[in-house]
Order: structure tokens, then sequence, then C-alpha cells
């Protein structure tokens, strides 16, 4: 069995805006094992987005704890260690991103780890080559597209090394063809490297990829099960103001008219064979 990477325990967490105090997660439980891809999906100000921020101590509990490969995220002292085991990917990756061109970006954290320069190297090709980025290492960042830029700063996270990347909407700002890219650069980093993903998305196509689906409605977790077990909770999902993938959708709409036996789809391959079954095809 996986050993345990993120535990996160009795998590409260709340900030002060205009004297008043906003609270924002409640009794938050959660484990995270390493090698797993979990979305975490929730509507606009659900939490969701602070919940990615306090997975590597950008943002710190009000009470309760997270504790990262062992160590506490409300200690200062352990912070180093922290992000060296989780690191972000932000929505937008012109906030990400420190250097002019591709290569000197990537090297930024690893240079700041005090890392060898003929190891910094190693990485920044490593780590190119992975978000296929790589023949890309000369070019300047700002003549880039949306989606490279993403990948750049995937590759400047994966300089570093860590056990786990959280994605924090990282797909909301791209076109279809770059979200699709963003979504199979995670695919491969969990399954070739068994690098842990938390895909934080209100995209319930990109959720279904998941090992496991973590719902947060209105700062609480209401559904933490499997892609199939939520897709059919339409309860929790409209409780949470989300629906399922349009797939899922269109094989929900025909077992309530009887034509074929409820099942629950995942993806557009699932789709068509079932499609395909019903058509005797």
């Amino acid at each position: 069995m996986n050993e345990s990477l993120i535990d996160v325990n009795k998590l409260y967490f709340s900030y002060i805006n205009d004297r008043n105090e906003i609270n924002v997660l409640y009794d938050i439980n959660l484990e995270v094992k390493q090698g797993e891809f979990i979305a975490v999906v929730g509507h606009n100000g659900s939490g969701k987005s602070t919940f990615a921020k306090l997975c590597n101590a950008i943002l710190t509990p009000t009470s309760g704890t997270i504790i990262v490969s062992g160590f506490d995220t409300s200690n200062e002292e352990t912070i180093f260690e922290i992000r060296k085991n989780v690191g972000v990917v932000f929505q937008n990756p012109d906030n990400q991103i420190v250097a002019t061109l591709v290569e000197e970006d990537v090297a930024f954290a690893p240079e700041n780890l005090g890392i060898e320069q003929s190891e910094i190297i190693r990485r920044v090709d490593e780590s190119l080559s992975a978000v296929g980025m790589y023949e890309y290492k000369d070019h300047a960042v700002y003549n880039l597209s949306g989606g490279q830029k993403q990948r750049v700063a995937i590759a400047g996270i994966l300089a570093i090394k860590p056990k786990c990347i959280v994605f924090d909407e990282a797909t909301a700002m791209l076109d279809p063809v770059g979200r699709k890219e963003v979504i199979e650069i995670m695919k491969k980093l969990n399954k070739e490297n068994g690098t842990t993903i938390i895909h934080i998305t209100h995209y319930m196509e990109e959720a279904a990829f998941a090992d496991r689906i973590v719902v947060i409605s209105n700062g609480k977790i209401i559904k933490n099960d499997s892609p199939k077990e939520v897709f059919a909770d339409e309860y929790a999902l409209k409780k949470a103001h989300l629906s399922v993938p349009q797939v899922t959708q269109l094989i929900n709409e025909l077992s309530k008219n009887n034509f074929i036996k409820p099942k629950v789809v995942l993806n557009v391959d699932e789709c068509v064979n079932v499609l395909e079954n019903l058509l005797g095809g």
C-alpha cells in the first residue's frame, strides 16, 4: 500500500476582510497517498483554490493540521522541505514565470535550492523534455502561447523534483488544445513517474481521469469517492452546483428513457461502446 503523503486533519481556514472573519474551509479531513491522482472539484468560491495554497504552506490553517511527508505546514522552519515535496502550478502562467528565456525560467527554482550547475542543466533538459518543450529552451517566454507557457511553468516545478504537484485551475485559461496538452502531461507524470497529482478544476470532464474525486461545497467535503461513484450521485453534484460530463449525461438520459440499462460512463470511448451496442454496430 502506498504511503501517506498529505494528511489533512480537522482543518479550518478563515481570513479577515474589513475586520470581518470570512470562513472558507470547515472541518476538512483528507488523506492523499503517494502516487494518487486526485481531482478536487467545486463551484467558484467553494474553497478549492484555498485548499491548493494550504497544501504547500502558501497559507496556513486557522486550526487543524496539514502534514506533508511528516512536516507540519504551520511550522515556518519546515516550509522549505514542504515546498520541495509539493509544487503548485497556478491558473495564470504569467504569474509564475520569472525569467525571459525558457531555460532560465526552468532553472530558477533549482538555482535557489543551491543545486550544482551541472545538475541544474540536466534537470532543465529533463523537465523540458517531459513537457514537450525542449526545442523551445532558447526561446523567449513572451513569444509562447498560453498552453506553451503553462508547460514551461510545469517544467519549472518538475525541476525541483517534488513528490506531488498541485494544479490549481491550471487549465482554466487555456483553449481546448492547451487544456488537452496539460491533462496529458498530468497523466504521464502520474503513470510514468509516480508523481502524486492533485488537480483542482471545475471541468468535470477532466476530473473523470482521476483515481478519486473530492467534491467541496461551501467549504466542506461532501463527497470523496471514485469518479463512477461521484458521477452517479446526482444529489451531491447538484448540491455543489456541478454537473456530470456530457458523455455521462447522454448515457444517463438514455437510461432514464429505458433505451439502455443504467450505466455510468466516464469518457468518450466508453460512451461510443455503449452507443455501438445500442445501435447494433
